[in-house]
């Protein structure tokens, strides 16, 4: 595999990593919130903002598995067609 084509698969690799940690943080933050809520612990329940703000983390983290996935599918037929040209 080329290297600026395993660059690009790595640092779009990152990007879904990252956002998958943002919307686990984000979630966590919310449950918590919750929890003290119901709890009675003197916190407030997660406001529309909160949650808003977790479901635009969650599409960044739809959109960037995407784009992994494409680049990761690119790269693999790219491959086979090596592969195909080679053996053939």
């Amino acid at each position: 595999m080329h290297r600026s084509k395993r660059g690009e698969l790595a640092k779009l690799r990152g990007a879904m990593v990252h956002s998958r940690l943002a919307v686990a943080a984000a979630r966590e933050e919310l449950i918590e919130s919750l929890g003290d809520f119901m709890c009675g612990s003197g916190g407030t329940p997660p406001a529309w903002p909160e949650i808003e703000a977790l479901d635009r983390l969650r599409e960044a983290q739809l959109a960037a598995e995407a784009a992994y996935a494409r680049c990761l599918q690119a790269q693999s037929e790219h491959l086979m067609i090596r592969l195909r040209r080679w053996a053939g």
